[in-house]
């Protein structure tokens, strides 16, 4: 787990010792500090920071995914959901809503094998 807030990663610290789930938890700027390469890249990410930001963290999660792996992330309709949708699509080639519940959307790319 990484965030650029040291006291999210300590609280997200927290919350795995008390529920028992191994992580590794970092203070960093997106993917700045993390070469490592995932199967699963989940994400709620900083609307606010405006969608150049956004969406690179997108370029970046893909470079950072393993073959068949995937790009969750969680956003509101109104804060872009669907504008997310095509970069996705542009970034991967595909695009899965897989739920909308009150507005919140949770999209998916995979990151197909060549």
């Amino acid at each position: 787990m990484a965030d650029i807030n040291p006291r999210a990663v300590e609280l997200a610290r927290i919350n795995c010792v008390q529920n028992s789930a191994p992580c590794e938890c970092l203070i960093s700027d997106g993917f700045e500090m993390i070469q490592d390469t995932f199967d699963y890249v989940i994400t709620n990410p900083p609307i606010r920071t405006g969608k150049k930001n956004i969406y690179g963290m997108f370029e970046s999660a893909y470079r950072h995914l393993n073959q068949d792996g995937e790009l969750i992330a969680v956003i509101r309709r109104k804060q872009g959901a669907e504008s997310a949708v095509k970069k996705f699509q542009e970034i991967f080639g595909n695009c899965t809503i897989l739920e909308r519940d009150r507005g919140f959307w949770v999209i998916q790319g995979r990151k197909l094998t060549d």
